[in-house]
Order: structure tokens, then C-alpha cells, then sequence
């Protein structure tokens, strides 16, 4: 059997680096839009248009944002930790399955919302609220929700580690 191997360390540092970066452009961005995005509606303007203009507000740096935190989280979770033992090879085989089960419930839940709000929301809020659980859905977050739950596990057991010591 092929032995496939991950990469240095060193990379899982560049990843965070570049998450941290895709978050304060995200935070730069989130106030751009809210100190010069007009949500009043403007007279005569039809609903498709104002769905539209938040629409073409929105794709550009999304998908930027998106493709950033997708590179940053891969790197993150392809790189070694700076001991790499069988503790940790066995955390990130346990956490596989943890992370996939949560991600199929993510899916159900946002598929049980978006049953309801494509019958009770206008199409406006349903394009809002579509496009932020897009986010909480799609392949970065399944990545992400990988790093950060072996992350979090890892802390926990370096923890009780030294409590015992």
C-alpha cells in the first residue's frame, strides 16, 4: 500500500497565517458593506433588481474570501503537528468520522431551513440567509470544522496530559 505523507510544519503555519489574513479582509469587508450598502429601498425599484444588486454586491469577494480560507484550511489540515506521534495519527483518524457525521447534519438542517424560508421569506431574505449557510455548508467548512475539532481535541488531551503529570 501506497504511504502517503503530510507536510512540514511549517505550512501549517503559513495556512493559519493566511487565515488570519482572510478573516480581517472578511472584517474589512463586512464594514465596507455596512457603512456604504444602502438596505432602504429605492421607489420603483422592482424586487428582482434589489435581489440582483445584493447579488453582484456580494459574488466577487465571497468567492475570493472563500478561496483563501479553502487554501488556508487545507494547508492547516495536511501538515503535521511538530510531534507527530501515533496519538495524534489516531486523533486525526478519530476525528474523521466525528467531522463527517456533523457535516451530514449541517446539510439536514439546512436543507430544513431553506424548505421553510423558500415558502415564507421574501426572496430578498432568502437570498441573504442562503448565502450566509452557504457558508457554514460547503467544502471549507467541512475542512475547517476538521481543523478546528482536531485542534480543539488535541488541546484537550496535551491537557489532561499535564494534569496527570
Amino acid at each position: 500500500m501506497k504511504k502517503y505523507h503530510l507536510l512540514d510544519h511549517k505550512w501549517q503555519k503559513i495556512g493559519f497565517g493566511i487565515f488570519v489574513l482572510t478573516v480581517v479582509l472578511c472584517l474589512v469587508y463586512l464594514l465596507k458593506i455596512v457603512f456604504t450598502f444602502s438596505p432602504t429601498p429605492i421607489e420603483g425599484v422592482a424586487e428582482n433588481y434589489k435581489l440582483h444588486l445584493f447579488n453582484a454586491v456580494m459574488q466577487r469577494p465571497i468567492a475570493l474570501l472563500t478561496l483563501l480560507s479553502t487554501i488556508a484550511f487545507a494547508l492547516m489540515s495536511l501538515s503535521q503537528e511538530k510531534q507527530e506521534d501515533e496519538r495524534i495519527v489516531e486523533t486525526r483518524h478519530q476525528i474523521l468520522p466525528r467531522i463527517v457525521i456533523l457535516y451530514i447534519i449541517v446539510l439536514i438542517v439546512r436543507f430544513i431551513i431553506d424548505f421553510f424560508l423558500i415558502r415564507l421569506a421574501e426572496p430578498l431574505t432568502y437570498a441573504i440567509v442562503s448565502r450566509i449557510t452557504g457558508l457554514f455548508t460547503g467544502v471549507t467548512a467541512f475542512i475547517g470544522y476538521y481543523v478546528l475539532f482536531f485542534k480543539l481535541s488535541l488541546w484537550k488531551q496535551n491537557r489532561e496530559l499535564s494534569d496527570e503529570e
